[in-house]
C-alpha cells in the first residue's frame, strides 16, 4: 500500500517485527480512529522458520497475545507450550540419569511456541484487514522530531522512492538497529555480557529418543508424552542450550554462554556452537547430528538497555530497540506486552487531551525497574546453571516472584492505577526485588562453594498441589485494585517464607565451613530478613514432630523440592543462624 508524499498520521511505527506489528494491532484494537502506519524493511511472503529469535512465550506474553484477539489463531497456528523444562549440570551423564525440572501437567495458563516467520506474515494480513497502513521493503532514512505540538517527519525509501509521514506520535520498533535509541544516545549498558549462537534444524525433533526405551521408568514419568512440546533447557557452569520446537517442522537449538565463563567463540560460528555442544553436552549433540540444519546466527552481548523509553514529546521506544534482557524463561513477548501497552495508554491519554509528563516519568521509572530487576535473575547465575540442588531453588524461587508479582502487575493493568494505589504495589514490588538480590547471592554462593549431586529425579515445578500452582493460576485472573493489592501484599509475606526456607535448607546440607563461607560470601548479616528462633529450632526436630509444626510455605517447599539430606553439621550450622539473629537484634 502507497501513499502520497507527506500524507500525515496519527502513529508512524518504524519497524514492523513482533513489537511493531502487535502494538499496531493493539492501536487498531483499543484506539480504532486513530490512522498507523507501519514501515517495515521486510516484504511478504516471509518464509515459515524464519530465523528471528524470540519463539518462546510464557505467561505475560501470552495473555498479552490473547488480549489482542490472537488466542484461537494461536491454537490453529502455532503451538500450545508445555511449559519451561531444565536439566541442570553433569552434562556428560546420559539424559535419563539427569535431575529432571519441569512441569507434570497441562500449565492452566496457556503460553505458546511461536514460528515467528508464519505469526508476522499472519499478523500483516490481519493490520491489513483492520485497516493499518503497511508499508513493506521500507528502510527509514530518518526522523525529523519536531518541537512543542509539532508533527514529527519520518522519511523512508521504498523501490518507488522517497516517502515521507508527517506523524504526532513516533514509535522505534526497529529491534537491534534501535533507530532512536541511538540517534538519541539513550544506550545503556546492563552488566551482563551473555552472548548466543542458535540455528534451525529441518525437522521435528523429540528429547525422548534421547534415552532408550528400556529405561522406562523415565518414560514414565508424568508428562513424558509431552517433553517435545516444552521449552527444553540443557545447562552447566555458564551455559544453557535450547530446543523449541516448531508448528512448522523445524527446531530451534540455540546456545547462551556467559562471559565469565566462557568466550564468546564458542558461539560465533555453527561449528563453534557444534563443537561447544560436543564437549559439554555430548548426548544432546549425538542426537542433534543426523538432523539437516537449515541456517545460522549469533548475537554478541544480546543484552540492552535504553535510559528512556518514552517522552512527553511524543515518541516512543518499544521492543528490543529499548531492551533486551535474556531468554533463559522466555520473557522477550513479556517486555513487548508491557512497552506496547505503557505506549498505548500514552497515546490514549494524549488523545484525550491529557497532559502526559507525569505518567510519561512514571512509566519510564517502572519499565527500567522491570528490565533492571529481571537482568539481575540472570547477571550472576552462570555458577548456578551447573548446580542442581541451586538451580532448582532457583526455579521455585524465580517463577514464585513472576507469578506473584510482574505477572499480576500485568494482568491487573497497575500502571493505569492512581499514584496513590499504584505506589503502595510498587513498595511490595520493592520487597520482591530486594529478596530476589538476596537469594541471587544465596545461591551463587552454594552453587561455587558445594558441590551438585546429581539424582535420578524428576522435580515437578510447579508441583500439584503447591503455592507455585495456586500462583501461576491467579496469573490469568482479574481482581478489582483491593483485592489484587492484598494479594501481592500477602504473596510477598509469603515470599519472605521461602527466603528463610531456602537460607536452613542450603546451610543444613553442607559442613561447618562451608555454610560459614556460604553466608558470609552472600553477605547474610546485611540481610534485611528476620529468621524466628523458633523455626531453627523446629528444623532441628525429627521428621515427624518437624513437620507438624512446619508452616504451609515450608512444608510446600520440602514438597516441592524433595526431603532434606541435612549434612553432619547440620545443628551447628543451624547455630550459626541463631548467633546471628542475636547479633542483629
Amino acid at each position: 500500500m502507497n501513499s502520497s508524499l507527506d500524507e500525515r498520521r496519527d502513529v508512524v511505527i518504524c519497524g514492523g517485527g513482533l513489537a511493531g506489528l502487535l502494538l499496531a494491532r493493539q492501536l487498531s484494537r483499543e484506539l480504532p480512529d486513530l490512522s498507523v502506519t507501519v514501515i517495515e524493511k521486510a516484504r511478504r511472503p516471509l518464509p515459515d522458520a524464519c530465523h528471528k529469535v524470540g519463539e518462546s512465550s510464557v505467561e505475560v506474553g501470552s495473555q498479552y497475545l490473547e488480549r489482542l484477539g490472537l488466542e484461537t489463531y494461536l491454537l490453529d497456528r502455532h503451538l500450545v507450550k508445555y511449559g519451561l523444562r531444565f536439566f541442570p549440570g553433569h552434562g556428560e551423564l546420559p539424559l535419563h540419569e539427569r535431575t529432571e525440572i519441569g512441569p507434570c501437567a497441562e500449565p492452566i495458563v496457556r503460553s505458546y511456541q511461536l514460528d515467528r516467520g508464519r505469526f508476522e506474515g499472519d499478523v500483516m494480513a490481519m493490520l491489513e484487514s483492520d485497516g493499518v497502513e503497511l508499508v513493506e521493503a521500507g528502510t527509514v532514512q530518518a526522523v525529523e522530531m519536531a518541537e512543542g505540538e509539532g508533527d514529527h517527519c519520518v522519511r523512508y525509501v521504498t523501490e518507488r522512492g522517497e516517502h515521507a509521514r508527517q506523524a504526532r506520535w513516533v514509535v522505534d520498533a526497529t529491534g537491534r538497529a534501535a533507530l532512536l535509541r541511538r540517534r538519541l544516545k539513550l544506550s545503556r549498558g546492563t552488566r551482563h555480557p551473555a552472548s548466543s549462537g542458535w540455528f534451525r534444524i529441518r525437522g521435528d525433533f523429540d528429547i525422548n529418543t534421547m534415552v532408550a526405551p528400556e529405561h522406562e521408568g523415565w518414560h514414565a514419568r508424568v508428562g513424558n508424552e509431552h517433553r517435545w512440546r516444552s521449552t527444553n533447557h540443557f545447562m552447566g557452569p555458564g551455559y544453557w542450550a535450547w530446543v523449541i520446537p516448531l508448528s512448522t517442522g523445524h527446531t530451534s537449538i540455540g546456545l547462551v554462554v556467559h562471559e565469565e565463563t566462557h568466550d564468546f567463540a564458542h558461539v560465533q560460528s555453527l561449528a563453534a556452537v557444534q563443537a561447544f555442544l560436543a564437549e559439554h553436552e555430548p548426548h544432546l549433540a549425538a542426537a542433534l547430528a543426523p538432523f539437516e540444519v537449515a541456517d545460522f546466527a549469533c548475537i554478541r552481548h544480546y543484552n540492552n538497555l535504553a535510559a528512556r523509553t518514552w517522552s512527553a514529546d511524543r515518541w516512543a521506544i518499544v521492543g528490543v530497540a529499548g531492551a533486551f534482557v535474556d531468554p533463559l524463561y522466555s520473557p522477550g513477548t513479556d517486555f513487548i506486552a508491557f512497552s506496547n501497552s505503557f505506549t498505548t495508554s500514552l497515546i490514549r491519554s494524549d488523545t484525550e487531551g491529557h497532559d502526559i509528563d507525569d505518567m510519561t516519568r512514571a512509566l519510564n521509572g517502572q519499565y527500567r525497574a522491570f528490565v533492571a530487576a529481571t537482568t539481575e535473575i540472570f547477571r550472576t547465575a552462570a555458577p548456578v546453571y551447573g548446580h542442581v540442588q541451586a538451580m532448582s531453588m532457583k526455579l521455585y524461587w524465580d517463577n514464585f516472584v513472576y507469578w506473584s508479582y510482574m505477572a499480576q502487575y500485568f494482568q491487573q493493568e497497575c500502571w493505569t492505577w492512581h499514584a496513590d494505589v499504584r505506589s503502595r504495589i510498587d513498595a511490595e514490588g520493592q520487597t520482591f526485588m530486594e529478596l530476589s538480590g538476596f537469594m541471587h547471592k544465596l545461591l551463587r554462593a552454594y552453587a561455587e562453594l558445594a558441590p551438585s549431586v546429581p539424582h535420578q529425579v524428576m522435580l515437578a515445578l510447579p508441583n500439584f498441589p503447591s503455592v507455585l500452582v495456586d500462583a501461576h493460576i491467579a496469573t490469568g485472573q482479574r481482581m478489582e485494585q483491593a483485592e489484587a493489592l492484598d494479594y501481592v501484599v500477602m504473596r510477598a509475606d509469603e515470599a519472605r517464607q521461602i527466603a528463610i526456607e531456602f537460607v536452613l535448607r542450603v546451610i543444613q546440607t553442607v559442613d561447618t565451613e562451608t555454610a560459614t563461607r556460604i553466608l558470609e560470601r552472600s553477605d547474610f548479616t546485611q540481610w534485611t530478613l528476620e529468621i524466628p528462633e523458633e523455626r531453627i529450632v523446629t528444623a532441628g526436630l525429627d521428621s515427624l514432630a518437624r513437620r507438624r509444626r512446619l508452616s504451609p510455605i515450608a512444608k510446600d517447599v520440602d514438597r516441592t523440592l524433595g526431603r532434606l539430606r541435612r549434612h553432619a553439621d547440620a545443628k551447628v550450622n543451624r547455630a550459626l543462624l541463631v548467633s546471628n539473629a542475636q547479633s542483629t537484634s
